[in-house]
């Protein structure tokens, strides 16, 4: 009989958070099976799903951040996953790529040189009524903060971040468009 891993050992195995598979698992979104009031994974049925996953996963994402290294850090995240990454270190370049073409996600910092953060969702969300934004910020209880989730970004993500953070945020991403 072939053994069933635990939510740890498949969160383990596919390197996301616990919580996470265990929410995935809850909301059918990853194969998972309940055995004894526990969910229970089988490996090779993960690797398949791992698969179908991985195919899904083309797409183009955006990041607004003036710091370099976390523009870096994204994007080395970002393209890991499958994903082809454009990063900007203003609020008026992210405007003027969206301006370009469509993002399936775009990363947006608050804090930025020339135009703030909420000024070029404003101008995103202007230019693209549809556009995905995670907000990315070391002021997630600040006012500005406040402001920017009104204007109805998808997540906000505090930093400093974990890859796991990002990685989480794009799986949401490939649920969504099936």
């Amino acid at each position: 009989m072939q053994s069933l891993m635990t939510a740890k050992e498949a969160a383990d195995y596919l390197k996301l958070n616990y919580m996470t598979v265990y929410k995935l698992a809850q909301r059918g979104r990853i194969p998972a099976s309940k055995v004894g009031g526990n969910w229970r994974f089988k490996k090779e049925i993960l690797d398949e799903w791992i698969a179908r996953q991985a195919i899904a996963r083309e797409g183009d994402v955006l990041v607004v951040d003036d710091d370099p290294r976390v523009r870096e850090v994204l994007k080395d995240a970002i393209t890991a996953q499958g994903y082809k990454v454009v990063a900007v270190g203003t609020g008026e370049e992210g405007v003027e790529e969206v301006r370009k073409r469509h993002f399936d996600l775009i990363f947006l910092d608050l804090v930025l040189p020339g135009i703030s953060g909420v000024e070029a969702l404003s101008g995103i969300k202007e230019k693209d009524k549809k556009a995905v934004v995670t907000i990315i910020t070391g002021y997630g209880d600040d006012p500005i903060a406040l402001e920017a989730m009104s204007l109805g970004p998808l997540f906000l993500i505090r930093k400093p971040f974990r890859i796991e953070d990002i990685v989480e945020v794009l799986s949401i991403l490939v649920r969504g468009r099936r």
